[in-house]
């Protein structure tokens, strides 16, 4: 539901977009419990800082490695699954799949089980320690933002930045800043996020959309830009100043877009659509 009462609060930027203990392993000694931050989301978002400041000074222009440009990818990739609601729905939902199993599954568990073992794979994954449950909750985590499909999908898409003028209004950011439409998919199926008060990255496989859109009046395209990422927020929205007040509040969360773990964690075929992070032989 949108929120009722939008505050607004002059923070710096390094508070912004930040949650601390976030991607904690449960069960684990301290100074182990963050090393989801530490071995993954940080090398992440120090090479989405290079890609970004490629697009900052280059535009159009920036020239790209595989890795430069993968790394880019992967960061909008990860936008869309590491906020604190999907944080929290993943690890809700993995608990309750982690004792599923498959016929095939329990199958290979009474081939391996020693006459010490519970009687079947449900049983003897109900029993195990939650720092396993963590470790592979994770695993499956790293392996849906390191998505080849996906992230082959983005990578070979036309990435442009489009200039905002100074006489258009700032662009917004939000803890929700991607926008996506039609799967990413041709016709105008596109991912955009904003990059700076004056800067806005958007890329497309449809070239033709690409070209409408830098045709498109600057102010008209800031202001869309700005209702989809407010709409879209959770429960924070970023500006420079207080100018557009009004405008984030009287749309805050009206029109959020589904999760991507709307997708991920469809049923599909009696199972869900991730990968079961645990296995006979995965445990043993």
């Amino acid at each position: 539901m949108p929120h009722k009462t939008v505050i607004a609060k002059a923070v710096g930027p390094e508070y912004t977009g930040f949650q601390e203990r976030l991607y904690e392993l449960e069960g684990f000694e301290p100074e182990l419990a963050q090393q989801v931050e530490e071995r993954f989301f940080k090398p992440v978002d120090t090479m989405a800082a290079d890609a970004l400041e490629n697009l900052h000074t280059h535009g159009n222009a920036a020239a790209w490695t595989v890795e430069s440009r993968s790394a880019w990818t992967r960061f909008m990739i990860s936008m869309l699954l590491r906020g604190p609601d999907d944080i929290a729905t993943f690890r809700k939902q993995y608990r309750k799949d982690w004792v599923e199993t498959t016929d095939e599954m329990e199958a290979r568990y009474r081939v391996m089980k020693t006459p010490d073992d519970p009687e079947t794979f449900a049983e003897w994954l109900s029993t195990a320690p939650l720092q396993l449950i963590e470790k592979h909750q994770f695993e499956i985590f790293f392996s849906l933002i390191d998505n080849h499909r996906l992230g082959g999908t983005i990578n070979n898409m036309d990435w442009r930045v489009i200039e905002i003028p100074r006489t258009a209004h700032e662009l917004l950011t939000s803890d929700r800043p991607i926008i996506r439409s039609n799967a990413l998919k041709p016709p105008y199926g596109h991912i955009a996020i904003p990059i700076g008060p004056r800067k806005l990255f958007l890329a497309s496989e449809d070239t033709k959309f690409l070209a409408e859109m830098e045709r498109v009046d600057r102010h008209l395209l800031a202001r869309e830009t700005n209702r989809a990422v407010v709409e879209g927020a959770g429960r924070f929205v970023y500006s420079t100043n207080e100018r557009q007040h009004q405008f984030v509040a009287n749309r805050f969360g009206t029109n959020r877009l589904p999760s991507l773990f709307s997708d991920v964690l469809r049923p599909r075929n009696g199972r869900r659509g991730y990968l079961h992070g645990a296995s006979p032989s995965s445990l043993r």
